[in-house]
C-alpha cells in the first residue's frame, strides 16, 4: 500500500513531524509506504483562470509544468494525507496554488473512496478555517475523510517555542493522533466501500450541479453512472440519509433550473 502525503509546508518541521508520527504508528508487519510530496519542490504554474479544464478537459490547460506528476501520485495512492501549517489563517500559498490548478477534481472526481486525513499545525489561531478548507477539498475530490488532526505546535512540541508547551495538551493530542492513525489504517485495509457522511452526501449533490453547465463534467458523471445515483458508489444508506440526499437534489435542481431560465 502507498500513502501520499501532500505537504503544503516549505519546511520539514511541525507538520512533517506529525506525519512521521502517523507513519511510525503503523505496525511493522503492515506493508505501507509513505511518499512525502513537498509541493515546493515541483514546478507548478499559477492558474490562469481560463476555465478550459472545467469546460473542455484538464488536457486543455495552457500550463505545461509538473502538475501531472503530483496528480498521478494522488491517483495511484491508496490513501492521502493533506498536511499544511496555518499561514495567515489559511493553508500555505504553495498548497493553494496546487489546489487551484487541480480544481477540475471538484468537477470530475478521480479519487473517489480513497481514505484521507487532514492535518493542520499552527502557532496560534487559524486552525479552524484551515481545517475546514482541507476538509472541503478532500471531500470535494471524492476522498473518504477518516479524520482531522489540528495541533497547536507551541503547546505540543518542546524546543525553541517551548514557552507554551503543556504536557497535558501533548498527552491528549498524542492520544488523538494515535486514535486517528488507527482509523486511517483500518480504512486502508477495509475491502468494502465506506458509508458516506451527511457532509459527503451534501458535497456529492452540490458537485453534481456542475454537470448542468459543462459537457465534460456531464459526460464524466454519465459514464460512471453518477447522475441519478445517491452517491459516487453503491452503498447502503440509512433512510434519513436517503431522504437528506433527495431533498438536497430537489432543492439544487430547482435552483439550477431557475438560474438557467434567467440567463
Amino acid at each position: 500500500m502507498k500513502v501520499a502525503v501532500l505537504m503544503g509546508s516549505p519546511r520539514k518541521k511541525d507538520s512533517f513531524a506529525i506525519c512521521k508520527q502517523i507513519e511510525q504508528s503503523f505496525p511493522s508487519d503492515c506493508q505501507v509506504e509513505f511518499e512525502y510530496i513537498f509541493i515546493k519542490n515541483y514546478n507548478i504554474e499559477e492558474c490562469k483562470g481560463c476555465d478550459q479544464c472545467f469546460m473542455k478537459s484538464e488536457s486543455a490547460c495552457p500550463c505545461k509544468d509538473e502538475l501531472p506528476l503530483i496528480k498521478d501520485k494522488l491517483v495511484q495512492a491508496d490513501g492521502i494525507i493533506f498536511a499544511s501549517p496555518v499561514y495567515a489563517c489559511q493553508i500555505t500559498g504553495t498548497m493553494k496554488k496546487l489546489i487551484d490548478r487541480l480544481s477540475y477534481l471538484f468537477h470530475r472526481q478521480e479519487l473517489v473512496g480513497k481514505p484521507a486525513l487532514t492535518l493542520v499545525t499552527t502557532m496560534g489561531g487559524g486552525q479552524k478555517p484551515t481545517g475546514q478548507y482541507l476538509k472541503m477539498t478532500a471531500c470535494g475530490w471524492g476522498c473518504h475523510l477518516v479524520g482531522e488532526i489540528s495541533i497547536i505546535s507551541s503547546m505540543y512540541f518542546q524546543g525553541t517555542n517551548s514557552w507554551g508547551y503543556s504536557e497535558k495538551y501533548y498527552n491528549i493530542q498524542k492520544a488523538k493522533i494515535q486514535k486517528t492513525a488507527l482509523r486511517f489504517q483500518q480504512a486502508l485495509l477495509r475491502d468494502t466501500p465506506p458509508v458516506p457522511s451527511f457532509y459527503d452526501i451534501y458535497m456529492f449533490q452540490g458537485l453534481r450541479s456542475k454537470t448542468f453547465d459543462s459537457k465534460a463534467d456531464f459526460d464524466f458523471w454519465e459514464e460512471r453512472g453518477w447522475l441519478n445515483s445517491n452517491y459516487f458508489y453503491d452503498v447502503p444508506l440509512s433512510p434519513v440519509k436517503l431522504v437528506w440526499g433527495r431533498i438536497l437534489r430537489a432543492v439544487i435542481d430547482s435552483m439550477v433550473k431557475r438560474y438557467m431560465e434567467q440567463r
